[in-house]
């Protein structure tokens, strides 16, 4: 029996998605910690960890779930995810950026399924839009059928420097067996991680650069080909230190670290994009959070955003998020951040959120473990 998702499209043959949950989410310090990474935070529009939806989007593409995560999480990521099989679940005993993490579960993937299509999403990423099925499975059927390593890009709604970019070529001709249903795809000629604000805004005057949402779909085998070619050292590392059955910890920490952008994606000729329009946000920031808040109907008719035991007079456009018993007040405040937990207090204006990794900085330099 063919299983159809609500998109209409079936998942092609021996799909295998990834959750890749392992990121330490230091923007949104206090709140996100080593331990409590914000992906097993509830925080969800509808209160329920980012992870949580994240693995559920997973599955209802109808394949197999692979999680990699950081040993440290494990036990919270079990308690988060408790139908998930331990074999299922991949720890790093440190991590070493998504390069690393994509080659083991690759491995995994290849091992699991032989012949396997990848998905590979993040578990800290917030996409409340139902299409998100459609546009992951599209990306899958294309990656199975014309061997291609596809990303899904996102059609930029301002000129952000915080994003990486996608450029698009070409629109390619539809390979044999793809399914009607799946959406086109586009030849890509490259990617810009991260540009300044003026070389932003020429990017989307042009109309043919997406942002990357670290959304994609390869056949596994391909991605290992792929890393042999470009990163054979990382590559071989890779297997040597999964296959280890003694030394698998200190192989893998010996590992250079890498993101699967830099390593492959930047250099390979066999790469797509897929256009979308995805609600999608990485919910990398306070900000974030505020904004994703706001489009749930969240807010009061002031433009506050406030979560626990919280009072605002003469207050607008704030984010408050008290998770601490004492009751947090704002009086004449506008456009801040207020984050108290029970070891620390964030109070910034709203428009610095992303510089907040630099308090965690500092307190790593003053190895104040405590509050890391």
């Amino acid at each position: 029996m063919i299983v159809r998702t609500p998109s209409g499209l079936a998942p092609p043959p021996d799909l295998v998605c990834v959750v890749l949950a392992g990121g330490a989410g230091t923007r949104l310090w206090p709140r996100s910690r080593s331990g409590r990474p914000k992906h097993l935070l509830p925080l969800a529009p509808d209160g329920r960890s980012l992870l949580r939806h994240a693995f559920e989007r997973a599955s209802e593409l109808g394949g197999e779930v692979l999680v990699v995560s950081a040993l440290e999480q494990a036990e919270a990521v079990a308690r988060e995810l408790p139908e998930l099989a331990l074999d299922r679940l991949l720890l790093e005993p440190e991590p070493r950026g998504t390069g690393p993490a994509l080659a083991w579960a690759a491995l995994a993937a290849e091992r699991l399924r032989p012949g396997s299509v990848m998905v590979s999403l993040h578990a800290d990423h917030h996409i409340p839009d139902q299409q998100a099925t459609s546009v992951l499975l599209s990306a899958a059927w294309w990656a199975q059928r014309a061997q291609l390593l596809v990303a899904v890009g996102l059609r930029p709604s301002w000129p952000s420097p915080a994003f990486g970019y996608i450029e698009m070529a070409a629109e390619l001709s539809r390979p044999k067996g793809l399914p009607d249903a799946a959406l086109p795809l586009w030849r890509a000629r490259g990617f810009l991680e991260k540009p300044d604000q003026a070389r932003a805004r020429e990017m989307v005057d042009a109309g043919t650069f997406l942002w990357n949402t670290g959304l994609f779909a390869w056949p596994a085998r391909l991605l290992l080909e792929e890393l042999a070619r470009y990163a054979p050292e990382l590559e071989a590392a890779v297997r040597s230190a999964v296959d280890s059955s003694k030394d698998f910890g200190s192989e893998w920490a010996a590992l250079p670290s890498g993101v699967i952008e830099r390593l492959v994606l930047e250099r390979s000729d066999r790469l797509g994009v897929l256009p979308s329009d995805l609600r999608w946000s990485d919910l990398g920031s306070y900000r974030d959070l505020y904004q994703a808040a706001i489009e749930a109907g969240q807010a009061d008719t002031d433009g506050n955003v406030a979560k626990g035991p919280t009072m605002l007079e003469d207050s607008r456009d704030c984010y408050v998020d008290a998770s601490s018993s004492r009751l947090v007040v704002l009086l004449g405040a506008e456009g801040l951040a207020v984050v108290d937990t029970p070891d620390a207090l964030l109070v910034c204006p709203l428009n610095r959120v992303q510089e907040v990794s630099r308090v965690v900085a500092r307190l790593r330099r003053e190895e104040r473990q405590d509050l890391l």
